[in-house]
């Protein structure tokens, strides 16, 4: 479940450096391209802090110091902060959806702002999924 979190942290910084170098060179509304570069650093703040939780939780997991009831709680709290960020893009996805309806010029960007999101829910799915089966393993008593 760590390793799955993990990744999902590292797509999001990858995504978010994709689109915070790609987007500038696109056309399209100045208000939707700040709206957009906004969600760029809003990916990378999520993902710093997610690896940053994620470094202290290994490292008390190498300690023995995590128990299996806290670390589930933990990583459940990382999925939903990786979720909370991409579903927060779904006001921006429909603005630039329109935007582009209206002017085909501004699909490229489109395109990219969906195509990344995409991609997260796919790594938030899994990582979802991970945790979700790390909660079905019984702890073992101490």
């Amino acid at each position: 479940a760590v390793t799955a979190v993990r990744a999902c942290a590292d797509t999001m910084q990858t995504q978010s450096e994709n689109l915070m170098q790609s987007l500038p060179a696109l056309p399209m509304d100045a208000t939707l391209r700040a709206k957009a570069l906004d969600l760029g650093v809003a990916l990378k703040d999520t993902s710093n802090r997610v690896m940053f939780e994620l470094a202290l939780l290994q490292g008390e997991l190498s300690e023995g110091t995590a128990d299996g009831a806290a670390t589930l709680r933990r990583l459940s709290g990382l999925d939903a902060a990786l979720m909370a960020v991409v579903a927060g893009a779904t006001d921006l996805v429909d603005q630039m959806e329109k935007a582009a309806e209206r002017d085909e010029r501004q699909e490229p960007a489109f395109v990219l702002v969906i195509e990344a999101v995409g991609i997260l829910l796919q790594e938030l799915e899994r990582a979802k999924a991970a945790t979700g089966a790390l909660a079905a393993v019984p702890e073992e008593p101490t």
